[in-house]
């Protein structure tokens, strides 16, 4: 506060005026306040602090610390909490949130308006299992998908015509043995005796279609394969983006439901990170649906889930969920699918700088790589840019979905594309177009990986990270782990480390001969593959 004593005894003139100044500048001060004399207060910086919740409360209560060298972001600046939790950013963007670190959760670990952050002591290991799962596409009534994902059909084209053409493209995409996989799925229901060619796909549809057949029922495929990745009891599943039918071409209603559907079925006790995807973009292809909607974007995301975009630690690794869509233009209503917004491209820079000890994983929908497995025409330049970001701060993989086709390319950087959940998108049968998901082991700064197809067990040699005296087995039933395995070659019985329930190794004799692998379950059964590593 400002003081000036008018009884002071003046010596002189000039030491009056300068008295008088004083006092008109504490009244200015009074008058102007943090406007003139405090700048730093007037930016409204985010603050506070980071700490251990040892009693699991979510407040800062006596006696609790805080933690030291947490990365807090604002969208677009990174900094570390000081040695007793704190931390100071500009204001900037919508969120501010903090890299969880390895060994604590954070139910809230984002706020609108900065403030502290609870952070609560959990199990940990430095060598971990996860599941990847990618375009989920939920929904929850069957009429969505013919309302908000199929192209309409020309007025003047029968329906004859439209079915065999349908029928061409997915027999050159999937083989010419698509008709008998078709009957093969419709023939629970339906007497496929006198059924080929077209008539098989046919069938298909129209059983597809009918109110209360069970092979359409989406729900109920929907919650079974987030049931048995859960029951596969990972220790995060890492969601890679689309997780939601189609919010393109979706109504705000319909979008606003499918988003509660998938909190619905994906909840439970097991933590989930979910990316963006190009389906997220709410109202991008909907004329009725514009950007002078408050819901248009990324609304529901962020409603629903929060930043797109944020890291967290996992033993030595640190895993990077990215974000990047991006509108053409602030005047155009198209949008970029693979280019990142300035905040951030400038975050992810920060954010892999601060990280640089670490193994380094980036999630994203798009690929960063074009695979030539791809089956349809595609431009490798629609891959996204990361403008050498990736390969400057030395990230070691990258997961990826969005092409609904699983892929694996080595390099300096890895890139791992993982299949659909909902193959295409629950419509399609799993013999047509595999439904499934990725399993991932963690260990000695490597991951080890295979694809698992829903409801199927999986016996194979994992992919990537081989190492020169062993191989990596991924051994998994179709619901979880078989009781016992056992591994030989030519003959001769094989010593095997079990990692987990799902992944082992075993001495690589140099021989050259399959590996044997027999994986047993409680009841007697057992499940048999000559693996060549």
């Amino acid at each position: 506060m400002c003081k000036y004593d008018a009884t002071k005894r003046v010596a002189d003139v000039s030491s009056i005026e300068i008295a008088q100044r004083r006092a008109l500048r504490c009244m200015l001060t009074l008058l102007l306040g943090s406007v003139v004399f405090h700048p730093t207060a007037a930016r409204a910086d985010h603050s506070g602090t980071v700490f251990v919740d040892a009693n699991a409360n979510g407040w800062l209560d006596a006696g609790e610390v805080g933690r030291a060298d947490v990365v807090v972001s604002n969208g677009r600046d990174v900094v570390r909490t000081d040695a007793d939790g704190r931390y100071r950013l500009p204001e900037h963007g919508r969120f501010v949130f903090i890299t969880r670190p390895h060994g604590f959760g954070c139910a809230n670990w984002h706020a609108e308006s900065g403030g502290d952050f609870a952070l609560v002591a959990t199990a940990a290991s430095t060598e971990f299992f996860f599941i990847q799962i990618s375009d989920a596409h939920v929904y929850d009534r069957k009429s969505d998908f013919q309302d908000f994902s199929s192209r309409p059909v020309p007025w003047w084209m029968p329906q004859f015509a439209v079915d065999w053409l349908t029928l061409s493209v997915l027999e050159r995409v999937y083989g010419d043995d698509v008709t008998e996989r078709f009957r093969a799925a419709v023939e629970p229901y339906v007497d496929t005796s006198d059924l080929e060619g077209v008539a098989a796909y046919q069938a298909y549809v129209a059983e597809f279609g009918r109110e209360g057949s069970e092979l359409g029922d989406v729900v109920a495929h929907t919650r079974a394969a987030f049931r048995e990745v859960a029951g596969l009891r990972p220790e995060f599943i890492l969601n890679t983006g689309d997780l939601v039918l189609e919010s393109n071409q979706g109504s705000p209603d319909a979008i606003e439901r499918w988003f509660r559907f998938y909190m619905d079925v994906s909840s439970g006790p097991i933590p989930r990170y979910d990316t963006i995807g190009n389906n997220e973009i709410a109202g991008s292809d909907n004329q009725d649906f514009g950007p002078d909607d408050s819901r248009y974007g990324k609304h529901f995301f962020r409603s629903f889930l929060g930043p797109t975009y944020y890291s967290f630690d996992r033993g030595p690794f640190h895993f990077v969920a990215l974000d990047t869509h991006r509108r053409a233009s602030a005047e155009s209503e198209d949008w970029d699918f693979n280019r990142m917004e300035p905040d951030v491209a400038s975050w992810l820079a920060a954010d892999l700088a601060a990280h640089v000890d670490r193994v380094l994983v980036v999630a994203n929908h798009e690929p960063f790589h074009f695979d030539p497995a791809w089956p349809f025409e595609a431009d490798p330049s629609q891959t996204v840019d990361d403008e050498g970001l990736l390969a400057k701060h030395g990230v070691s993989w990258t997961l990826t979905g969005h092409t609904h086709f699983k892929s694996f390319l080595p390099g300096d950087i890895t890139h791992i594309t993982t299949g659909a959940l909902s193959g295409l998108r629950w419509v399609l049968p799993p013999s047509v177009h595999p439904r499934g998901y990725r399993l991932l082991y963690a260990r000695d700064r490597k991951l080890f990986t295979a694809w698992k197809p829903s409801g199927e067990p999986v016996l194979a040699v994992s992919e990537g990270s081989l190492l020169s005296d062993r191989v990596v087995l991924v051994i998994a039933d179709r619901d979880g782990p078989f009781q016992s395995i056992e591994v030989s070659r030519d003959g001769e019985s094989l010593a095997v480390e079990r990692w987990g329930d799902y992944f082992a190794s075993v001495a690589a004799s140099g021989s050259g001969g399959a590996l044997e692998v027999r994986a047993s379950r409680a009841d007697g059964s057992v499940e048999v593959a000559r693996l060549s590593d």
